[in-house]
């Protein structure tokens, strides 16, 4: 009997890791996965997938999780912090000891790493980011996926593929769930005069993405990550509005309300024990004029995975959400398909 291909993983538990589980074991492969708690496995919890306790910043964990592993997927990162050196211990500093234990312990191992199209930085005169451009974060957060990105280019012995997806929406998202919700309730924010332009992916496209990265083998390569579709604020602003059966009121929300609110939260975050989730430099993010990349690389190198546009993908969200009492409302009612 033909052995299944053993995939390391971390990030498991969360959004876009528990989609790319979900895509490894459909792809035939067996996963481990790192797990801080084992008692709360996250979405993880009923997948036939072998637990390994652990955390990314403890480098002496990670052995047992990659022993013997023929690929190791890194999605694990945090996406919230009160600090920058909260992100670049986890994002720099874990992404560096999972290389080094591959290196280690998991002999010619590929190591695909997830990144983020904030490592890279927003489009500079509307022109979309190449592979090639150099990284021009503008945030804590983008620093640090750009110095794990650094941490995976500079280790000895490895094979990789850096994967940097755009913003990423789907079912279990738990950030941009909150404009679905809005929908559901009669309202949808048109942001910043609805003007800035950006790129969506949805999750079981990424997840689609690692696997053909997989499938390819690590070349030392870096892809984008998103559908081709350019959406401007303004037209995503339209897509959800035609979710709920009653369509919404679309309320438009200027760029110094955006940037106040940044503060706001930020200020009131530091009063408590848990990072923000929106604070002054989310809101800068927010507010560039374009976050485009050129993806068309990654569309013929992955086999083709990136297929779901926003009007499809928010619909699938949509319907999770209802299905799943994630939005609670009278307005539910979906639209009859023509």
């Amino acid at each position: 009997m033909e052995t299944r291909r053993l995939v390391a993983l971390t990030g498991g538990t969360g959004f876009v890791g528990s989609h790319v589980a979900e895509a490894l074991l459909a792809s035939g492969c067996r996963v481990r996965a790192l797990v801080r708690r084992p008692d709360v496995p996250g979405w993880l919890k009923g997948l036939d997938v072998e637990i390994v306790p652990g955390d990314v910043r403890d480098a002496s964990s990670l052995d047992a999780l990659v022993e013997g592993a023929e690929a190791v997927v890194h999605a694990a990162g945090k996406t919230s912090a009160r600090n920058e050196a909260e992100y670049l211990a986890a994002n720099a500093g874990g992404t560096a000891n999972v290389a080094a234990a591959t290196a280690r312990r998991a002999d010619g191992a590929h190591l695909v790493l997830v990144s983020s199209l904030s490592a890279a930085g927003p489009s500079r005169d509307g022109m979309p980011v190449k592979a090639t451009d150099p990284g021009r974060p503008v945030s804590s957060y983008g620093r640090s996926k750009l110095a794990g990105e650094d941490e995976i280019r500079r280790a000895v012995g490895i094979s990789y593929t850096i994967l940097r997806p755009c913003p990423v929406y789907g079912p279990r998202e738990t950030v941009i769930r909150d404009l679905f919700i809005a929908a559901s309730k009669g309202v949808v924010p048109v942001l910043a005069g609805g003007a800035p332009r950006v790129q969506l992916v949805f999750a079981l496209d990424l997840a689609a993405a690692v696997v053909g990265a997989l499938r390819r083998g690590g070349r030392n390569e870096t892809f984008f990550v998103a559908h081709p579709e350019t959406l401007s604020y303004r037209e995503i602003a339209e897509v959800l509005a035609a979710l709920p059966a009653k369509r919404p009121l679309l309320v438009p929300v200027p760029a110094g309300v955006i940037k106040l609110a940044g503060v706001l939260a930020g200020a009131v975050s530091r009063l408590g024990s848990r990072p923000p989730v929106f604070n002054s430099e989310k809101a800068d993010e927010m507010l560039q004029p374009a976050w485009l990349c050129d993806m068309s690389d990654a569309q013929a190198a992955l086999g083709g995975p990136l297929t779901t546009d926003f009007r499809s993908g928010a619909r699938r969200t949509w319907d999770w959400y209802v299905t799943n009492g994630w939005i609670r409302s009278d307005n539910i009612a979906r639209r009859k398909r023509s």
